[in-house]
């Protein structure tokens, strides 16, 4: 696991709110990972079923959350 994979671990588990076009919906962080050098997030959604891997410009920054968008 790379030394940035690691410092995204805290954000496992974080509810978040995710932009999808005109919709924000409130979703939880299942995982994550860097996908050619850009943070995604795994979420699924509060309500409802599935899960979407999502890059880090779409979520609403909660605290946890914040630290991945300083690189």
């Amino acid at each position: 696991m790379s030394a940035t994979c690691l410092t995204m671990l805290p954000a496992i588990g974080t509810p978040v709110k995710v932009r999808f076009e005109k919709l924000v919906i409130e979703c939880t962080v299942r995982d994550v990972k860097n996908s050619w050098g850009r943070p995604r997030l795994e979420v699924v959604p509060a309500a409802g079923s599935g899960t979407q891997w999502v890059e880090l410009d779409r979520i609403l920054l909660a605290p946890a959350v914040g630290a991945l968008a300083v690189r």
